[in-house]
């Protein structure tokens, strides 16, 4: 009696935890894309998110100076002038920090393409 109430409380437990692991990888994905139209002067970075057995949406999810978190449709003609003028700025960063001296050990905000 002692050993199917300890299986029983194990089995709750493991599919609780379950749920919990799922729900928290589920809500660092993009599930819609936004309608707003975007500013590459308001960009910080971006990151690249494919679909995965977690997330059912290839986006681009840019970072805001601000810390904010937006979705955007890879397809969409505007996600991709921001990607370029985002590539463009860090380029141009680099090449001013290769010629001012200043060594590797500098981070640069913005987040490169992968």
């Amino acid at each position: 009696m002692a050993s199917t109430r300890f299986f029983a409380v194990a089995l709750l437990v493991t599919f609780m935890l379950n749920a919990f692991l799922l729900q928290t990888e589920s809500a660092s994905c993009c599930l819609s894309y936004t309608k707003r139209k975007l500013h590459c002067k308001r960009m910080d970075g971006h990151t690249i998110q494919t679909m995965t057995d977690f997330c059912d949406l290839n986006a681009i999810i840019f970072q805001t100076k601000s810390g904010r978190f937006v979705c955007a449709d890879p397809a969409k003609d505007d996600t991709k002038r921001i990607i370029k003028c985002l590539t463009e700025r860090t380029k141009i960063l680099e090449n001013s920090t290769e010629s001012s001296g200043i060594t590797n050990g500098t981070r640069i905000l913005l987040k490169k393409a992968y």
